[in-house]
């Protein structure tokens, strides 16, 4: 295990014992749409995630303690001599603070330019006019080079922000959704739901209407805030009046990390997401007890001598600190793919193994630009579907969205594909062939990575979600509201299993490829297709088949069937 950095301070650029300096990592050029005003290694925890998430392997369920999965990957000896020497060369070593495999050091933009022989620059985001201070190029001593696995915040953008919320605004639901038919149970009304979405819909469709979990059994889910949104307290209790009754008086509590906040304010753009999160998650997995995360990190305002940190690197670590880790968390943000560095991709996937390996589950949203609309964004010359991260990560649970509900349809926003950065992992093997060579269409699969990771894994609902945003009754779509959808079926899922005396699922996709899809326990979609690719290669996107496909997974859930298969109880 090598050390990382988090965040840099002072240092000079001359050569010293540990030998000259040499480029560690380099960008030919900021990603659009930033303009200017490495072979991804193997994980450092893949069998270790896979072996306690893995049925029927006999370290199932053994997740580890923070304690257990700090002895396993702390760096050895060398490292830590070696990166304290050169921090004692530099003169930063009383600034540096070490925690497990990172280096803090708490810095000026000048600072780590003189630390990392960079050259730090103001870039604005064409689209949303949003400054980050990013350098295209760092250097690392030779000797270092083996040592340590990434300094952060360095040349990492994202587009349009710090992490892009999933969410789509004022999507047309289609006339034809209302006069759907097919299969009717647990209450569900058919003309209403097709039209909109409200908790009860959600509950009569994926069957855990009847399902009460456990408030008192240790149980937890935390729904993911970024870039400045905040869930509403008011909000909530008024939704919960209108479409949750039965949970009033009820809220949620919040964690902050990297000095986040959760302001209560009457800004529609500040809310949305995080309303969204909170209301549906809060609400369908009730009274399991839910937090809301709010993880800050965007450029400062002061942006000529500070540097952002990386929210999704603070997130992670933070909670790896923790005795207690919440046991699902949904995230409904995420990057194109390609705008991500490989080596940092790397390193946050490995973050989310660790998190596996602590017995927890992550959920993220698909996107919501099915391959993207420009294929030919990363290469002018050359077309190539677009995955989104961290839904290609192999060790996070990505989520797909459809609408109607009898049948499910998937909507065409839906994103997925094949990551371009990760390998397909086995548990997925064979679902992904069987898509390949019965299902896939010959003439567009020159245009993806068909032995990259598959995703998404799952799907549910995603149009029309009735929400309160500011007092008001307001419809949202997207994979953003899938999500937390299945994230809080999961969570009920894991009540059931504590309750029951067996451990949480930490990493789902194993069980979910091998125990969940042998019982069938998925509502498989077949109609529908995602878009992309508009005016540059007819007739693309995926679209949904028989079976596991790159828009919907493996389906929805149908909760009674994936209870009897966790637990063995009929509900």
């Amino acid at each position: 295990m090598k050390l990382s950095f988090l965040s840099l301070l002072v240092g000079t650029a001359v050569a010293g014992p540990l030998g000259s300096y040499r480029v560690f990592e380099r960008l030919s050029g900021a990603p659009e749409p930033w303009a200017l005003k490495a072979e991804s290694k193997p994980g450092v925890l893949p069998s270790e995630a896979f072996d306690v998430s893995t049925p029927d392997h006999p370290d199932y369920g053994r997740h580890l303690s923070r304690v257990e999965l700090g002895d396993m990957l702390a760096p050895s000896p060398q490292s830590y001599d070696m990166v304290a020497e050169w921090l004692e060369e530099k003169g930063v070593s009383e600034k540096a603070t070490i925690e497990d495999d990172w280096v803090i050091i708490d810095g000026t933009i000048g600072d780590a330019a003189e630390l990392l022989q960079a050259e730090y620059q103001l870039f604005e985001n064409k689209a949303t006019g949003k400054l980050t201070a990013r350098t295209l190029a760092y250097s690392l001593p030779n000797a270092l080079h083996a040592h340590i696995d990434i300094a952060a915040p360095t040349i990492k953008f994202s587009t349009p922000s710090a992490m892009r919320s999933t969410i789509v605004q004022n999507y047309p639901v289609p006339a034809a959704v209302k006069s759907s038919s097919g299969d009717v149970h647990d209450g569900l009304d058919v003309v209403a739901c097709n039209s909109s979405i409200t908790p009860d819909c959600l509950k009569a469709l994926y069957k855990f209407k009847h399902f009460r979990a456990s408030a008192r059994n240790g149980n937890q889910l935390a729904l993911a805030g970024f870039i400045e949104q905040y869930a509403q307290h008011d909000d909530l209790a008024q939704f919960l009046g209108v479409y949750s009754p039965n949970a009033n008086g009820s809220d949620f509590s919040t964690m902050l990390i990297n000095n986040g906040t959760n302001l209560q304010v009457k800004d529609r753009r500040s809310i949305d997401e995080a309303n969204l999160d909170i209301q549906y998650g809060f609400s369908l997995a009730y009274p399991t007890p839910t937090v809301y995360i709010s993880t800050g990190g965007r450029p400062p305002e002061n942006i000529k001598n500070e540097v952002d940190n990386e929210p999704c690197l603070e997130f992670l670590t933070y909670l790896l600190k923790l005795d207690n880790i919440p046991q699902t968390i949904s995230i409904s943000y995420g990057d194109a793919e390609w705008t991500v560095p490989k080596n940092y991709a790397n390193t946050v996937c490995d973050l989310f193994a660790q998190i596996a390996a602590r017995g927890t589950t992550v959920l993220a949203a698909s996107g919501d630009d099915g391959i993207e609309s420009k294929c030919n964004i990363v290469d002018p010359n050359k077309l190539l579907y677009n995955p989104m991260f961290p839904g290609g990560c192999p060790f996070v649970t990505a989520v797909g969205a459809t609408y109607q509900v009898a049948p499910e349809v998937a909507v065409n926003f839906s994103g997925g594909g094949f990551s371009n950065y990760f390998a397909r992992p086995a548990y997925q093997d064979a679902a992904v062939n069987t898509y390949l060579t019965k299902h896939a269409d010959p003439a567009y699969t020159k245009y993806f990575n068909a032995s990259g990771r598959a995703y998404p894994d799952v799907s549910a609902q995603g149009v029309a979600f009735h929400t309160i945003q500011t007092g008001n009754d307001v419809p949202v779509s997207g994979t953003s509201a899938s999500c937390p959808v299945f994230a809080a079926v999961v969570a009920l899922l894991n009540s059931d299993r504590i309750s029951n005396g067996l451990l949480p699922f930490g990493l789902l996709n194993p069980w979910l490829y091998s125990k969940a899809a042998d019982a069938q326990a998925f509502n498989d979609i077949v109609n529908g297709k995602g878009l992309g690719c508009e005016g540059q290669i007819p007739g693309s996107g995926f679209a949904a088949t028989v079976g596991w496909d790159p828009v919907t997974g493996l389906g929805t859930p149908d909760f009674k069937k994936l209870r009897k298969m966790s637990t063995g109880i009929d509900s």
